[in-house]
């Protein structure tokens, strides 16, 4: 896809993708402020937990960081880095599933990360207490908590699915990329998922 047959935001990505090259950082750190809380929510409904989707964002920027000479400027910077996101939140799932141990660690209680070997950093803002969380990701009632339950059961790639496409808005083209699967592959998941959850609430709801 050239450049120029991307969007206007697409083409300012590539512009700051191109400074932080060139030895921008701040350049890298407008890339953060415009996509820290949508990574963030990505996490957070990939595995349900405040401080580990915090440290799944950090860690999705830091990979970015340091991934940035190889990523292809022609393509979406913001498939590419939902793709780092997306994978880093099924790793942990993953992870979580094999170990079933709670993690006791904290976030950097200074809200910042350092990037890379050059220590050039960006600050991630941690987003605010759950009350100030929008609704798609404050779980308030137990309605909710019953849905949220049966979506953690769905096998890693069907939930990422469902967060993308019913959370995110990401459309099942857009998803593709982001996962790396056909188009067509991604909708069969997603209605694959959707079959899933509804066997999982029925009776429930």
């Amino acid at each position: 896809m050239p450049s120029s047959r991307l969007s206007r935001d697409g083409r300012e990505d590539a512009r700051l993708v191109r400074e932080c090259r060139e030895g921008d950082d701040r350049a890298f750190e407008a890339l953060v402020r415009r996509y820290q809380d949508q990574v963030f929510g990505v996490a957070y409904r990939m595995v349900s937990d405040r401080e580990e989707a915090m440290d799944i964002a950090q860690e999705t920027f830091i990979k970015a960081y340091q991934g940035l000479h190889s990523f292809d400027a022609r393509l979406p910077f913001r498939a590419w880095l939902l793709k780092i996101g997306t994978n880093s939140s099924i790793d942990h799932l993953r992870r979580r599933k094999r170990s079933r141990e709670v993690r006791s660690d904290g976030y950097l209680s200074s809200g910042e990360w350092v990037a890379g070997p050059s220590n050039a950093g960006a600050p991630f803002d941690p987003p605010g207490p759950a009350s100030e969380i929008p609704e798609n990701v404050s779980v308030a009632n137990e309605t909710a908590e019953v849905v949220r339950g049966a979506l953690d059961g769905l096998p890693e790639k069907y939930k990422a699915v469902m967060v993308l496409y019913h959370m995110e808005g990401l459309s099942y083209s857009e998803i593709g990329r982001v996962m790396g699967i056909p188009r067509n592959t991604a909708k069969t998941w997603g209605l694959r998922a959707r079959s899933l959850l509804c066997e999982a609430l029925e009776g429930v709801m």
